[in-house]
């Protein structure tokens, strides 16, 4: 697992991140939008308290996006090299979704669910430990 504080940031490394707080749960989402967000097949996140993550380099892009349940995404990504960084849900105002790819030791977080899977691409293969739901 991995202790705290931790960092992240994107790939040319133009905006940079830090987290102070373990994430609450670490997810791997199949819908569409991750799958887009990612030019991917999934997108693997973990949810943090807000007030937990902090911008220490660099100034994150943001893009707005309607989802599926109704609530409005905000994603902050980087305006130099597109990498996705986090999301703000207007629903979960006190939550973060980092992009676990953008850690800088993703290695150390532990998948236990795997959400969307109704919309899985058919050679994604699931282990069999994890929690699954359809949406």
């Amino acid at each position: 697992m991995i202790e705290t504080p931790y960092q992240g940031g994107c790939q040319c490394q133009a905006v940079r991140y830090q987290c102070t707080a373990l994430p609450f749960v670490a997810y791997t989402c199949h819908c569409r939008a991750c799958q887009k967000l990612t030019s991917s097949a999934f997108a693997t996140c973990m949810q943090v308290p807000a007030e937990a993550l902090e911008v220490i380099d660099g100034e994150p892009s943001v893009a707005f996006r309607g989802s599926d349940s109704g609530n409005t995404l905000k994603t902050s990504y980087c305006g130099n090299c597109g990498s996705a960084l986090f999301i703000e849900n207007s629903a979960r105002t006190r939550l973060r979704t980092i992009l676990v790819g953008t850690l800088d030791n993703p290695d150390r977080i532990q998948v236990s669910a795997h959400i969307w899977v109704s919309r899985k691409l058919p050679w994604v293969v699931l282990p069999s430990n994890h929690r699954v739901f359809p949406e």
